[in-house]
């Protein structure tokens, strides 16, 4: 998710760009950069024009995306520790006698609402 973080940056600061061009400003393995495109791309935040004068451009608006935004694009089970899968079995306690779990779950939903409140925008000015 860093790296997917650093490429908006780039888009947000300097507009479209080939993924070369991103793979350098921002040192970026070409071998990452991408499958982090074509998620950000599949996830609808990235378009992509091809060609000569294509790159990747933002199509969305960074006031709108949020920090959960991007999580979600890349994993959509954040999870804080493993137990809060809903199809985890806990060897230990039943989930829903367990303490440990009830906690970790709070702050998991702290954490969501917290990502869901910081806009891409507050991060890159």
């Amino acid at each position: 998710m860093e790296y997917a973080i650093t490429i908006l940056d780039g888009l947000y600061h300097n507009g479209s760009m080939s993924a070369k061009e991103l793979s350098e400003m921002k040192n970026i393995p070409s071998p990452f950069i991408y499958r982090i495109l074509k998620r950000l791309e599949e996830g609808g935040i990235l378009s992509i024009k091809r060609g000569p004068k294509g790159g990747y451009s933002l199509c969305r608006n960074c006031d709108e995306l949020t920090l959960c935004d991007i999580i979600d694009v890349f994993d959509n089970t954040f999870l804080v520790i493993e137990c809060m899968k809903k199809e985890y079995e806990c060897s230990r306690n039943h989930k829903s006698d367990c303490c440990m779990h009830g906690e970790f779950g709070r702050i998991q939903n702290v954490l969501r609402t917290e990502f869901k409140k910081k806009s891409l925008t507050s991060l890159f000015e």
